[in-house]
């Protein structure tokens, strides 16, 4: 009689030991969704926290309007992360009063900033917050300092990659930024 017992009792437990690792995984991707960015990619988003994370560079944001979202993910229902992601983040911002032209100022000789039109491919739901089209500014040097990451910064020693383009705009001190990071 106490054979069949233990042997009832192990294959509960084998049971409760094969569901839980079942449901840990889906548990794990509900935890893991909340760190990726929105899932509706058209919401425009306003808050400035994480362009600081990640564009450390640019100084203090303010009168943000961006996007966030999973480029291969875009519009679709996701349940469970996929082993890589293109994560991007487009948008415009406010520097802080006179970090433009300053900027503009400090370039090196070989690193001078060319002035272009903002693409015309502008997310509709940013358009509202462009006015200026004409003007920008440009520099390859610039997205690549913009982009580096700093060692001291939490979260520096990820696995992410960048690339991506910052605009400068001196009527406001605006930025334009669009840049795709690869989480591997």
């Amino acid at each position: 009689m106490s054979g069949m017992r233990g042997g009832r009792t192990g294959r509960r437990g084998f049971l409760a030991l094969l569901g839980g690792a079942v449901l840990a995984p889906a548990a794990g991707a509900a935890g893991c969704a909340g760190l990726r960015p929105n899932e509706d990619h058209l919401r425009v988003r306003t808050d400035v926290e994480p362009l600081h994370k990640r564009f450390a560079a640019l100084g203090q944001l303010s009168d943000a309007h961006w996007l966030g979202y999973d480029l291969d993910g875009a519009g679709k229902r996701q349940t469970l992360p996929g082993p890589d992601a293109r994560i991007r983040l487009v948008g415009v911002a406010r520097m802080a009063p006179g970090t433009v032209a300053a900027t503009l100022a400090a370039a090196p000789a070989g690193e001078r900033f060319e002035t272009v039109d903002l693409a015309g491919d502008v997310p509709a739901p940013l358009a509202p917050h462009v006015p200026d089209r004409a003007g920008w500014r440009a520099s390859t040097a610039y997205d690549l300092t913009v982009l580096s990451r700093d060692p001291a910064q939490p979260g520096a020693a990820g696995n992410d990659r960048a690339d991506g383009r910052f605009l400068l705009h001196e009527a406001g001190d605006r930025v334009w930024f669009d840049a795709v990071f690869l989480y591997a």
